[in-house]
């Protein structure tokens, strides 16, 4: 990894990062300050007021009572991965393919780094990034929370929630960076590795709307993020991490060995 490197791709995108952490922990902390462990029917009745429909895609429809159920249903259907994929496809297809298309790319391949090095210090740039963002949402949650309602979240099965989720997120990262390294040009990457982010999205909303299609669980990653089997299961939380930590670590792989083997049109 070239430190350099790293730290001037910080310095161009840490506002970006920085945007998305405060957006996600504005409904963080919303829905925390919404929970009334003495009143949970207040929110149901509310949210009755929705379409079915609506409820079930944005993984509404079955909130819970207790503080952990009701944050899981509540960010963990919709807020924690929509967002964090925007984060990944803006960043991922700056980090390769945009410094190819505008000839930037150039310049950095005259410095004494290989293309693998270069590659590397990229790829831990978006990982770290994004581990930064669940990071920081995590932490300030879990402290609004003991501060509130000391006591009513179940931190641990908090904490494997999000790693499942940001390793669900990991691997669409590795999809948009493959597509970044992939591609000479930026529309290219950015139109295979965000539209393939975007229809995982959009197949998870849809299968949980009705269960004749619940077949599209086998079309989209983020049916890994199983709010039910996490919360109800170690065992579950541990072998759905594995498994998507192997998948993010073969696309990463396959990335940088494309960008280094590949030509460049620069």
């Amino acid at each position: 990894m070239n430190k350099t490197l790293f730290k001037a791709t910080f310095k161009a995108n840490w506002g970006i990062g920085l945007f998305f952490t405060l957006f996600i922990l504005m409904y963080v902390t919303i829905s925390i300050v919404m929970f009334d462990p003495d009143s949970a029917e207040t929110i149901e009745s509310m949210l009755a007021l929705m379409p079915e429909g609506m409820l079930k895609a944005f993984g509404f429809d079955n909130l819970g009572t207790d503080l952990t159920g009701y944050l899981a249903h509540y960010l963990y259907g919709f807020i924690f991965l929509v967002f964090p994929m925007i984060y990944t496809i803006i960043i991922g297809n700056k980090l390769i393919a945009k410094h190819v298309d505008n000839g930037s790319m150039a310049y950095i391949l005259t410095t004494p780094n290989t293309r693998i090095r270069i590659a590397v210090t990229q790829a831990v740039y978006l990982v770290s990034s994004i581990a930064a963002i669940f990071i920081i949402n995590v932490g300030i949650g879990i402290a609004i929370s003991e501060s509130m309602f000391g006591g009513h979240l179940d931190i641990g099965k908090f904490i494997a929630l999000n790693l499942v989720t940001y390793l669900a997120t990991m691997v669409v990262s590795g999809i948009v960076f493959l597509f970044s390294c992939l591609f000479n040009e930026s529309r290219n990457a950015l139109a295979f590795g965000g539209g393939i982010a975007a229809l995982f999205l959009i197949f998870r909303m849809l299968m949980g709307i009705s269960e004749d299609i619940s077949w599209l669980k086998y079309f989209t990653i983020y049916s890994f993020v199983d709010i039910e089997e996490i919360l109800s299961s170690s065992s579950y939380a541990t072998m759905a991490s594995l498994i998507l930590l192997g998948i993010s670590g073969i696309l990463y792989f396959a990335a940088i060995i494309i960008f280094d083997r590949r030509s460049l049109s620069i």
